[in-house]
């Protein structure tokens, strides 16, 4: 019990992107994008350890008690990740200041902090496209049923986009413009098809990662028992992550898959906020 009131939990989502951690007291703190983290991670998994040290460590030494006492961390990691890649997260953040680690799945934290009702008895489907993951998950009275992974999302789109204006021979685009170009021309969809103009040279670099990421949840749903592929044409398919922002996306899901796509109301801090909001109940079971 003395422990549990002299040391902070922390919840930490580790993103190819960016690093959120938050607090008890509904405090997120994100670590701006830098050249460290795209070191630190790619695929949404850590590849280097030592530039994640670099990363995290600042932000948990705000977490210790009168300096010296280490906080507690439930960090998430993809659905799909390996025994290697989780040893190589938890020793990151332990030797960035953590007392204890405890991982959880991202696609069930991101339902969780999405507001979805993880506890019903009838399935439950989230997809979270983030900066280099899109994980897929089935979620029923709080356990998760079915998943998968694929190491492709946003990183990947941007990336088309570039190769593109390369080959059209416009370069010197930084990474910000080429984002903005993405989050303004978005993603192919019926209602882009019927355009006079086509598509644009944007929306045909990102096809292809597209392309990838739909075949993935079809293939997912298909393979899925008749009676849980029922439950979810009932509830739906819930959208989280950046990649939930683009525009056109949650419509091709729709177009794809046949079943209502919804885009939760916080989809970037989904997976940070429900990590946050299990922690009382890691704590309250001694999983720590």
């Amino acid at each position: 019990m003395l422990d549990s009131v002299l040391r902070h939990n922390l919840a930490l989502d580790v993103g190819t992107a960016s690093v959120r951690v938050g607090t008890g007291a509904r405090r997120v703190v994100e670590a701006p994008s830098s050249s460290g983290q795209r070191r630190a991670l790619a695929g949404g998994v850590v590849v280097d350890g030592e530039a994640l040290v670099a990363i995290l460590d600042p932000l948990l030494r705000q977490g210790r008690v009168f300096g010296m006492v280490k906080p507690r961390v439930l960090a998430c990691a993809p659905s799909d990740v390996s025994r290697n890649e989780r040893e190589l997260l938890k020793d990151a953040i332990l030797r960035s200041g953590a007392a204890s680690v405890l991982l959880v799945p991202e696609p069930l934290a991101a339902a969780v902090g999405a507001g979805v009702d993880v506890a019903s008895p009838y399935a439950q489907m989230v997809v979270d496209v983030g900066e280099g993951v899109t994980d897929c998950a089935v979620i029923r009275s709080g356990k998760l049923l079915e998943s998968c992974a694929l190491r492709v999302a946003c990183a990947g789109m941007r990336a088309g986009i570039a190769r593109a204006l390369r080959a059209d021979g416009k370069e010197g685009l930084t990474d910000g413009e080429i984002d903005l170009l993405l989050r303004e021309r978005g993603v192919v969809h019926r209602g882009t098809r019927s355009s006079l103009d086509g598509p644009s040279l944007a929306e045909r670099a990102v096809e292809p990662v597209i392309r990838q990421i739909m075949d993935l949840v079809t293939g997912f749903l298909q393979d899925l028992p008749d009676a849980l592929g029922c439950e979810l044409i009932e509830s739906g398919i819930w959208l989280t992550g950046g990649g939930s922002l683009i525009p056109g996306l949650r419509q091709r899901f729709e177009e794809e898959t046949g079943i209502r796509v919804m885009t939760v109301p916080n989809p970037r801090e989904a997976v940070v906020e429900g990590a946050r909001l299990m922690m009382p109940v890691v704590t309250a079971l001694n999983q720590w």
